[in-house]
């Protein structure tokens, strides 16, 4: 392995870590901490959260498929991938897929109703729109971090 093989695998690694690791901290963290602030403060804190945080998840996307399709190809060119690059392949593709309905539809909604000062809105569109969208990509990226870490054993 040379080191573009370690570069490129560690820039994948590190893309995942931050696009999973930021819906964990937000879900799990910071979200349940975020109650006890009123729902003006709170929503316009949500506001400032996602606009940072998804700006590192676009590049964070980039950077998986590059470095994803780079290395299937450097190790996979010649014959098919195995199953569980498979997987994670249309796992990924899911979770952008859901990812840019996200950021494209209840986010530009949730945003206008925040900078409208349309706080029941905001936190209406972020309760029934943007959580649930969260709580699944959170899962499926677990799911490919374990997938990543365990198939190769498979």
């Amino acid at each position: 392995m040379n080191i573009i093989d370690v570069t490129m695998i560690a820039a994948h690694m590190l893309a995942a870590v931050v696009w999973v690791g930021g819906m964990f901290l937000a879900y799990r963290v910071l979200r349940p901490a975020a109650m006890e602030i009123d729902p003006p403060h709170r929503l316009t804190l949500w506001l400032g959260v996602f606009s940072r945080f998804f700006k590192w998840v676009w590049l964070a996307i980039f950077l998986i498929v590059v470095t994803g399709y780079w290395d299937w190809s450097a190790r996979f060119a010649a014959e098919s991938s195995t199953l569980y690059i498979e997987i994670m392949q249309w796992l990924g593709w899911l979770m952008i897929a859901f990812f840019s309905w996200l950021y494209f539809k209840p986010f530009q909604a949730f945003k206008k109703a925040v900078q409208e000062q349309r706080f029941p809105d905001a936190g209406a569109i972020m309760q029934k729109q943007m959580r649930p969208i969260i709580a699944i990509n959170l899962t499926l990226g677990t799911l490919e971090i374990l997938i990543g870490a365990t198939g190769i054993y498979w």
